[in-house]
């Protein structure tokens, strides 16, 4: 099943509960079991007041028999710790990063879940969510845990060392992580610490034990996540747009790891590189409204690791390409089996260098500087006193010179495109792309029925572009001896991609006319 980005909450905002339940903001790093039993030793944590005595932690997880908790972004847990016993549950925030989340607890006592014990509001968003199916066991955590506070500044964290198991039935998943909460204070402290404890080896674990659960409960895989845009209120700022803009495509970039770490589902690959994309269009577009602020930064790792991802992408799209295309039509040419076994060989290859880029301290690093930027309000440093009153001006303001300078220039680039070289073709393919991606980044500024016909003009018209730009993309894939040449099945794809790329898709006039004509929505 294909997430999205960000989830509707299944709970109203945290503020319309917080009589009964706090927001969660936590870090999970994966952490090398050799490495675990030390890490109060590193002078991150050097002045880590450590809990003398390690816990022994049993956490029952229920569900309906269809999951229904799980598919709508919750999980509800009892966990055993001695004679005490705690009822967690915790869902999904709005617009908020993977690494913050609502919860609500509760001492407990039984062995059945009540979760009338969270007072009326949230046990009747629940008991929606479960249409009248009774909640039974689905997995047990069992840990050992050891624990320590550590003051950074005016803030405090706690640090949680976790060695044990995920276990569902007869399946069995181990966990070795360090858990780092926020339990005073501001989110930046926790996203620096967080960042250090990367140079040791340690890396941002995307999945919560009950996102690992619930997939190992049902065997299954982790799927890829596809972009939702962010939702900014009316009122919204051009500082909130900037948050909320940067957290969401920091998040869809995080959460496609699984897919990828897990398995080799070439969506994984695909969508990691349009959350990169995105989030490199929402900083040049900060960038440009407000010069030296920081973005630039970020922006370049951002393009560095899509660089890295380039070649798994590209033999899936060459291998999709052959597939559907001449090999469709010249089925009975033997020496594509050949010319495919090649390419699979060497997407081996590109997506082994994929998972190291993502595993790399370095890629973990990034995605926590990057939080800890946008949670201290980062780019206020760099402003002067006559630009800091611009963060506060409407979001729509900034949205709608974006959105204008990217179409002006789209046309302006269009202008000649049937007849136009690969290379213009590729600027204006990626116009559009950064126009689409402003309009999804403010679209909720507007009208929806607007902004949908629009960006469905956009898509039509980039995907008749993209099909150019794949032949261009495998014909050099062929020229630079990637691929084996004196194969008879390589010189019919090379015939197929001369072809496409001389003879434009037919429909292409026809899309760049509807662009022309499409009503702009944000004048």
């Amino acid at each position: 099943m294909v997430k999205d980005a960000s989830q509707p909450s299944p709970l109203p905002p945290v503020d319309e509960l917080k009589r009964h339940s706090d927001r969660e903001v936590e870090v999970k790093l994966e952490c090398p079991p050799d490495l675990l039993p030390s890490l109060f030793t590193l002078e991150p944590l050097a002045g880590a007041i450590v809990r003398p005595r390690a816990q022994r932690l049993v956490a029952t997880y229920f569900d309906t028999p269809g999951d229904a908790l799980d598919r709508a972004g919750m999980s509800l847990r009892l966990r055993k710790a001695g004679a005490q016993r705690v009822m967690t549950l915790k869902w999904a925030l709005r617009e908020s990063s993977g690494f913050s989340r609502g919860e609500a607890e509760a001492p407990f006592r039984g062995d059945q879940p009540d979760v009338n014990v969270f007072g009326p509001e949230i046990s009747k968003r629940v008991e929606e969510r479960m249409r009248g199916e009774t909640l039974a066991p689905r997995f047990e955590t069992r840990v050992r845990r050891r624990t320590a506070e550590l003051s950074l500044g005016a803030s405090v964290v706690e640090i949680a060392l976790d060695e044990g198991e995920i276990v569902a039935a007869e399946a069995r998943r181990k966990i070795s992580e360090c858990e780092l909460e926020l339990k005073d204070g501001e989110p930046a402290a926790l996203f620096g610490l967080a960042a250090q404890l990367t140079r040791a080896g340690l890396r941002v674990s995307p999945e919560s034990k009950s996102r690992r659960g619930f997939l190992l409960a049902r065997c299954e895989k982790p799927s890829e996540v596809r972009a939702v845009a962010p939702r900014l209120d009316a009122g919204a700022s051009i500082e909130d747009a900037i948050n909320a803009v940067i957290q969401n495509a920091l998040t869809q970039f995080i959460e496609n790891w699984p897919a990828l770490l897990d398995g080799d589902h070439p969506e994984s690959v695909h969508q990691m590189r349009v959350a990169l994309r995105r989030l490199r269009a929402a900083l040049a577009l900060f960038e440009r409204a407000f010069p030296g602020a920081g973005f630039t930064r970020f922006r370049d790792d951002a393009k560095r690791l899509a660089t890295a991802l380039g070649p798994a992408r590209d033999q899936d799209v060459f291998i999709a390409l052959v597939s559907e295309g001449p090999l469709a039509v010249f089925a009975s040419e033997p020496s594509f089996e050949a010319l495919l076994s090649a390419s699979s060989l060497r997407r081996h290859d590109a997506y082994r260098t994929a998972k190291e880029t993502i595993c790399a301290p370095e890629t973990s690093r990034f995605a926590l500087e990057l939080q800890a930027f946008v949670a201290s309000r980062g780019w206020r440093n760099a402003l002067g006193t006559q630009e800091l009153p611009s963060l506060v001006r409407p979001a729509r303001s900034l949205a709608d010179e974006a959105i204008e300078r990217l179409y002006r220039r789209a046309r302006k680039l269009g202008k000649d495109m049937l007849v136009a070289e690969p290379p213009q073709r590729h600027r204006l393919r990626i116009t559009l792309k950064n126009l689409r991606y402003a309009s999804e980044f403010f679209g909720s500024l507007y009208s929806p029925a607007g902004v949908k016909k629009f960006t469905k003009v956009i898509s039509a018209l980039q995907d008749a572009l993209g099909a150019h730009n794949d032949a261009v993309s495998a014909l050099k894939l062929v020229e630079d001896d990637a691929i084996p040449s004196e194969l008879r099945a390589t010189g019919i794809v090379l015939g197929w991609c001369a072809r496409e790329i001389d003879s434009p898709e037919p429909y292409l006039r026809d899309y760049w006319l509807a662009f022309k004509s499409a009503r702009c929505f944000w004048r």
